[in-house]
C-alpha cells in the first residue's frame, strides 16, 4: 500500500506540473485570443439621443455597412457593422456607439474622423491598443480601424485586428 501512495504522489506532482503549463499557455495565448474574438463580435445598443448643439449636426446619425475584417492582416470575414455618432460638449468631439471595438469617442474635423491611439484594455500579460481614421463623403463614412494586442512583458504585438469599409448614413 505504501508503494501505491508514493506512486500516487508522483502522479499528482506530474499532473500539477502539467496543469501549471496549461494555465501558463492559457494566460499567454488562449485568453487574449478569446478576448479579441469576444471584442470582435460584441454588439452594443444604439443611442437615440442626438444632441446637435455644436454645429456639427451633419455628422450625427447612424451609419451601417459591410466591413472587411482582418486578423493579422489576413482577410477573415465581411460583416455588417453599425456606428452611431452623437455630439459631446466639445465642438469636434463625438460619442461613437459602435459594434466594431471598445473605443467610444472620436473627433471629427473637416470631414475626417480621428481616433488617436490609446489603451482600451489591460491585463497582467497584454494590453489592447486601438486607433483609427475615417473620411466622410456625402452620406458615406469610409473607415479604417485598428486594434493591436500587445504583450506587456516584451512589447511585441501578439496579434492585430483591422476593420476597413464604407458605412452609409441611415
Amino acid at each position: 500500500m505504501a508503494k501505491t501512495f508514493i506512486a500516487s504522489k508522483s502522479w499528482l506532482r506530474r499532473l500539477a506540473g502539467a496543469l501549471a503549463i496549461i494555465k501558463t499557455n492559457l494566460m499567454k495565448k488562449i485568453v487574449p485570443i478569446i478576448l479579441f474574438f469576444n471584442l470582435l463580435i460584441q454588439f452594443t445598443s444604439c443611442n437615440d439621443d442626438e444632441n446637435t448643439s455644436n454645429g456639427n449636426s451633419n455628422y450625427v446619425g447612424t451609419y451601417v455597412g459591410n466591413i472587411d475584417t482582418y486578423i493579422d492582416n489576413v482577410f477573415h470575414s465581411n460583416v455588417s457593422k453599425t456606428i452611431t455618432l452623437s455630439t459631446l460638449s466639445n465642438t469636434n468631439e463625438f460619442l461613437m456607439d459602435n459594434n466594431i471595438f471598445m473605443t467610444t469617442t472620436c473627433s471629427i474635423t473637416n470631414n475626417n474622423l480621428d481616433i488617436p491611439s490609446h489603451t482600451t484594455a489591460e491585463t497582467a500579460t497584454f494590453s489592447v491598443i486601438e486607433f483609427g481614421t475615417g473620411i466622410f463623403n456625402g452620406n458615406n463614412l469610409t473607415i479604417e480601424f485598428q486594434q493591436n494586442n500587445i504583450d506587456t512583458n516584451t512589447g511585441a504585438i501578439n496579434f492585430t485586428g483591422k476593420w476597413v469599409g464604407t458605412l452609409t448614413k441611415q
